[in-house]
């Protein structure tokens, strides 16, 4: 559980996720693969029951060093439930390479990435045109930006507004516990951006760090910030803040163009990438 992130590691591989699911009654172990004394990749097993079931969740794991073939990648996950000490119905996610053996179960999602290690100059340019225009809209309007790690203690109300947003509109995300027991768990590993106008905060983002990778965890506007872009010139400001804290990539969460194009359409719009990942797989 202490081990570092390796470099590239998603959210739901990253070690804060895994104390912040244990801290919620969900045991995890983590499990190392190695080519002699090289430590070649490493996955986050994360332990659950559905009723008499017992299930190990691999979530978009396991992550790899650099350069492995593909074959190597197989043979290491392959050996994973053979190996274990543990016995449970297997449930395996994958980010990249041909998808572990076992029974298909739910196909693959698609996911914006942002890359952060291009120069700011160039990263602005890459911006989609209606996407920079409204950045650079908000840039003259009257907004006062903060950002600075989540504090539960005076931060409550911000949380309370996102949560309310979310029962309006009818979607769903990881629970309120879980973003405090991050910010325990983590008090550093956050980034909250908020948007002030007349005095009044209008919208804010939540990003969540976790190694050289940031995840976009929650966020809110009103009618207010709508008006005014505040969640472009939150997301633009945020990412500069990123890159230059040497985070290499940002999650920007899942895309559905059905039921969100809207949504989708912002996310890209910032230059990121699509990426699909692999499906989720069931084994003994």
């Amino acid at each position: 559980m202490c081990a570092p992130d390796l470099p590239g590691t998603a959210l739901q591989q990253s070690g804060t996720y895994a104390a912040v699911l244990a801290r919620l009654g969900c045991k995890a172990a983590l499990a190392q693969m190695r080519s002699g004394d090289l430590l070649i990749g490493q996955a986050r097993i994360h332990l659950r029951r559905v009723g008499p079931l017992r299930i190990a969740w691999m979530p978009r794991g396991p992550v790899w060093l650099p350069g492995l073939t593909a074959d190597l990648r197989v043979k290491a996950t392959r050996g994973l439930p053979r190996d274990a000490p543990f016995r449970a119905i297997w449930a395996l996610s994958h980010d990249t390479g041909p998808p572990p053996p076992g029974l298909r179960v739910a196909r693959g999602a698609d996911m914006a990435e942002l890359d952060l290690r291009a120069p700011e100059s160039a990263r602005r340019a890459a911006l989609h045109g209606k996407w920079r225009n409204r950045l650079a809209r908000a840039e003259t309007e009257d907004l006062i930006l903060t950002q600075r790690p989540l504090d539960l203690s005076c931060d409550a109300p911000l949380l309370h507004r996102e949560a309310a947003q979310r029962h309006a509109r009818g979607y769903t995300g990881l629970p309120p516990k879980f973003t405090e027991a991050w910010a325990d768990i983590a008090p550093d590993d956050s980034l909250l951006s908020i948007a002030y106008h007349a005095g009044v905060p209008v919208a804010f983002m939540l990003m969540l760090t976790h190694g050289d990778v940031a995840t976009y965890h929650i966020g809110w506007t009103g009618a207010r910030g709508r008006y005014l872009s505040a969640h472009n010139l939150l997301l633009w400001r945020a990412s500069c803040a990123l890159a230059r804290a040497g985070v290499a990539r940002l999650d920007l969460g899942k895309l559905n163009p059905t039921r969100t194009p809207g949504l989708d359409r912002f996310k890209l719009g910032t230059g990121a990438a699509r990426r699909s990942l692999g499906p989720t797989m069931l084994r003994l």
